[in-house]
């Protein structure tokens, strides 16, 4: 299994202007600070990166549990377990059991706050993707409590690294409509620095892995 469009040095133009392949166009709508599976990045790494009736799964690494000890899932976790499902995939929520692989792993580290850890996460996914697979890693830049930039990304690349996966590529997926990059929503009180600038964080980093390893 290899991607498709995105081995290409452009993708199809949005509004005449010609996108790189390495940069999503999403829309016009920007990222929610607290949507941690958005709808069109889901899509389109289904899509790309698996094949109708692939098993998908999609890595939440801190499960919540309702009463009685049932897992709880939250509404934009089960929006991405509907889009996989609908694109002829076998959706499963993770991490499930240590023998379970999936040819496409998709984990997040999106949401409020300074989100999950990298280092959890991404070892974590590395463990259950299958021989041949691949794992797609969702992450951006976020402020730490004084300000500073925190960036996960060579976190990700080195644990990914580390457990044999081969880095593939980096694509950046933004809010673009022609030439127009929409705004950044408005993050919660925990994600505003309490001195210094603050950044405007537009787009999201997508890090892909392959598992090398024959089936």
């Amino acid at each position: 299994m290899t991607p498709n469009s995105s081995r290409a040095t452009t993708s199809s133009s949005v509004s005449g202007v010609a996108v790189p392949s390495t940069l999503w166009a999403t829309g016009p709508a920007p990222f929610g600070p607290a949507d941690r599976w958005p709808d069109p990045v889901v899509t389109r790494v289904v899509r790309e990166f698996s094949a109708p009736g692939d098993r998908v799964l999609l890595l939440d690494p801190a499960p919540s549990t309702g009463r009685g000890g049932l897992r709880a899932v939250p509404a934009d976790t089960g929006a991405a377990l509907a889009i996989t499902e609908a694109a002829g995939r076998d959706a499963r929520l993770g991490p499930g059991p240590d023998n379970e692989h999936a040819a496409l792993v998709l984990a997040s580290l999106l949401g409020e706050g300074l989100g999950p850890d990298p280092d959890h996460v991404t070892a974590l996914a590395a463990r259950r993707v299958a021989a041949g697979g691949l794992l797609v890693v969702l992450s951006r830049c976020r402020h730490g409590v004084h300000g500073v930039l925190l960036d996960p990304a060579a976190t990700v690349v080195a644990d990914a690294q580390a457990a044999d996966l081969l880095y593939l590529q980096h694509i950046i997926a933004a809010p673009v409509t022609g030439t127009d990059i929409a705004s950044t929503a408005a993050p919660s009180s925990t994600q505003r620095p309490e001195h210094g600038h603050r950044h405007e964080i537009s787009h999201l980093d997508l890090f892909v892995f392959l598992n090398p390893r024959a089936a």
